[in-house]
C-alpha cells in the first residue's frame, strides 16, 4: 500500500505542477487580455476555444488513461511502448480528419459560427498539437520532471509572447496563432526527447491494440465528452443565442472555481491505475483507500469553497486588478462549491464504477446529465442570463452525483455479497 500511495504522489505532485501551470498563468494573463482587448473580443476567445475543446477530447479519446495503464505494465519494453504509440497515433489521425469535417460544417452551414469563423481556424491547429501531446507516455514511463520542464517551458513562452504583442481589440487573433505555434514546438520536443533520447522505436500500428485501446477508453472518453457537453455548455449557449459580452462576463465568473477544478483531472489520472489494480486485487483494501482519499479531498475542497463564497466580492476584485464587475461575482459565488462536487462523482464514477467492470453505468449517469444540462440551461439562460449559466451547472453536477452514488452504492454492494466481503460502505 504504501508503494502505491507513493506513486500517487509522485504522479499527482507532477500532474497537479502542470494543471497548475496550465491554470495559474491564464490566471495572470486574464486581466491583461480584459484590458487589452475588451470583454466582447475576450467572449469570442472563449466561444471558440469552447468549441474546439470539444475536437481536442474527441482526438484524446481516453488514452490519457487506458493507455498510461498499458504503458506502465511494459515500460521495460521499448518495442511495445512503441506499438501502442504507434496504434493510438494512427487512431487519433483519423479523428483529426473527422474533427476537421466537422468543423467545415459548422463554418459552412451554422450562421453563428460563420461570424467567428478566423479565430474557429486559427484555433483548430490546437486540437491537432493538443491531442497528440504525449503525457500518457511521459507518465507510463516514469519522466513525469522532462513533462514539466517541457510544458513549463511552453507555458512562459506563450505568456509572455501574449503580454508583448496584444494590446487591442484587433490583436485578438494573435492569441490561437501564439498558442498553436508555441504548442506545435512543445510536442516537436517532447517527440524528440520520447524517440531520440529514451530511444523508443517506431513501430508499425497493431489492429490488435488499437482494438483494446477504442475498448477500454470508451467508457472514459464518453463519459468526459458528455461532462465537457455540459461544462462548456453555457459557454456554447450564451455565445450562439446571448452574446458574446456575456461568455466574457461568464467565463471571468468561472476562472478561478474552473482553475480549481482542473486540479482534480491530476489527481484522477494519477490515481486511475492505482486504484484499477487496488480494486481489482482486493476490495476491501481498495475501497478503504478509496474512501481515505475522498474524505481528504472532500474536507480541503470544501474549505477552499466556503473561502470562495463568503470572501468572493474580494477575490474577484485582485483578479480583476481592481475592476468590479457584479455579474462576473456572482457566477463565482454559484459555483464556489463545485469541485468538492466533482471530486465525488469523478472518484465513484472513473474509480469505482470502471474497475469493477460497471463503466456503462457512469457513462450513462453522464449522458443523461448531459440532456437534463441542456434542459435547465434552456428554462434559465433566458430569465437569469449568467447566473442562470452558472446554476444550471451547479445543478447539472449534483444530478450526476446523485445518480453515480445510487449506481455505486447498488455495484459495491453486489461485489460485496459475491465475495462475501465485508467492505465499508463507500
Amino acid at each position: 500500500m504504501a508503494t502505491k500511495t507513493n506513486t500517487f504522489l509522485h504522479n499527482f505532485f507532477h500532474l497537479s505542477l502542470l494543471r497548475t501551470i496550465s491554470h495559474i498563468l491564464p490566471l495572470i494573463s486574464t486581466p491583461f487580455l480584459i484590458k487589452a482587448i475588451g470583454v466582447n473580443a475576450f467572449g469570442i476567445l472563449e466561444l471558440s476555444k469552447a468549441i474546439t475543446m470539444y475536437f481536442t477530447t474527441f482526438v484524446c479519446y481516453g488514452f490519457r488513461y487506458a493507455a498510461t495503464k498499458q504503458i506502465t505494465v511494459h515500460q521495460q519494453d521499448k518495442g511495445r511502448i512503441g506499438q501502442i504509440i504507434s496504434s493510438i497515433y494512427f487512431i487519433q489521425l483519423i479523428f483529426i480528419v473527422i474533427s476537421a469535417l466537422v468543423m467545415w460544417g459548422m463554418i459552412r452551414f451554422v450562421p453563428q459560427v460563420q461570424s467567428n469563423a478566423i479565430y474557429l481556424v486559427n484555433f483548430f491547429p490546437i486540437v491537432i498539437t493538443s491531442g497528440l501531446f504525449p503525457t500518457f507516455i511521459f507518465q507510463g514511463i516514469n519522466m513525469m520532471r522532462s513533462l514539466v520542464a517541457i510544458n513549463l517551458g511552453a507555458k512562459l513562452l506563450f505568456l509572455g509572447s501574449v503580454l508583448f504583442f496584444i494590446h487591442a481589440p484587433a490583436d485578438a487573433i494573435w492569441f490561437p496563432r501564439f498558442l498553436a505555434g508555441i504548442d506545435f514546438f512543445r510536442l516537436l520536443v517532447s517527440l524528440l526527447v520520447l524517440y531520440g533520447y529514451k530511444g523508443i522505436p517506431f513501430k508499425y500500428p497493431l489492429v490488435s491494440i488499437m482494438k483494446q485501446q477504442l475498448k477500454e477508453g470508451s467508457n472514459i472518453f464518453f463519459s468526459q465528452l458528455a461532462t465537457l457537453f455540459y461544462a462548456r455548455f453555457p459557454i456554447t449557449f450564451l455565445g450562439l443565442f446571448v452574446s458574446t459580452e456575456a461568455v466574457g462576463i461568464y467565463t471571468l465568473g468561472e476562472k478561478i472555481t474552473k482553475a480549481t477544478e482542473g486540479m482534480l483531472e491530476p489527481a484522477m489520472q494519477a490515481l486511475y491505475p492505482i486504484s484499477h489494480s487496488q480494486l481489482e486485487k482486493n476490495l476491501y483494501q481498495g475501497l478503504r483507500y478509496l474512501r481515505r482519499f475522498c474524505k481528504t479531498g472532500f474536507a480541503i475542497l470544501l474549505g477552499v469553497g466556503v473561502i470562495y463564497f463568503v470572501f468572493a466580492d474580494f477575490i474577484m476584485w485582485l483578479f480583476l486588478k481592481g475592476q468590479h464587475i457584479p455579474e462576473a461575482v456572482q457566477v463565482f459565488k454559484i459555483q464556489a462549491f463545485i469541485a468538492a462536487i466533482m471530486l465525488l462523482h469523478n472518484v465513484l464514477g472513473l474509480h469505482v464504477l470502471i474497475p469493477l467492470k460497471k463503466g456503462y453505468l457512469y457513462t450513462a449517469a453522464i449522458l443523461l446529465t448531459g440532456l437534463v444540462a441542456v434542459c435547465l440551461h434552456l428554462i434559465l439562460i433566458p430569465k437569469f442570463a449568467t447566473q442562470g449559466a452558472a446554476s444550471a451547472i451547479v445543478l447539472s453536477e449534483l444530478f450526476t452525483l446523485l445518480l453515480v452514488a445510487i449506481s455505486a452504492y447498488r455495484t459495491v454492494k453486489k461485489a460485496r455479497l459475491k465475495n462475501n466481503d465485508t467492505t465499508p460502505s463507500i
